[in-house]
């Protein structure tokens, strides 16, 4: 990671469904957030994000049109970069799939953090998480969001 630069942290959908659902996590998202807010992180996103969070965790039920509005305009900070899914971000995708295991939407956030050289890819998912360290020539590290509150320890991911 960058010592003293701005970190690039790329969030894939488990991040903002923590915080619609007020999950355990949601406070270190938050974190995270103020600080995105204060530029002093950026967080990176691409649109498939923006799809996954049409209901909460768990709901068949979409959310009321109150939190879609509130979605919606989320998404409009400028803290949050955009990186448009292209050929090269599908083809490193798949390759990501036939060589990790990985569900096609994992695979696609992986390839956009990659791409977009962010120095984190912070999620709560499983299937991504083990993945830190193991994907070969990649600098990449994958772990859960950690708040200022939250130091890094050795080892955890």
């Amino acid at each position: 990671m960058p010592t003293g630069g701005i970190v690039r942290r790329y969030w894939d959908a488990s991040c903002f469904l923590t915080l619609l659902n007020d999950e355990v996590g949601a406070a270190e998202c938050q974190d995270i957030l103020d600080e995105a807010k204060e530029q002093k992180t950026v967080i990176c996103v691409c649109p498939l994000v923006q799809v996954e969070v049409v209901r909460p965790r768990g709901s068949s039920s979409p959310v009321s049109q109150a939190v879609r509005d509130n979605i919606r305009s989320f998404f409009e900070n400028d803290y949050i970069k955009w990186r448009i899914i292209d050929r090269r971000i599908a083809d490193s995708a798949q390759r990501l799939c036939w060589e990790h295991g990985l569900h096609p939407r994992d695979a696609i956030h992986l390839a956009a953090a990659l791409d977009l050289d962010c120095d984190l890819l912070e999620a709560y998912d499983h299937d991504l998480l083990k993945l830190d360290g193991r994907v070969p020539n990649v600098s990449l590290r994958i772990r859960r969001p950690r708040g200022k509150a939250q130091p890094e320890l050795f080892g955890s991911p």
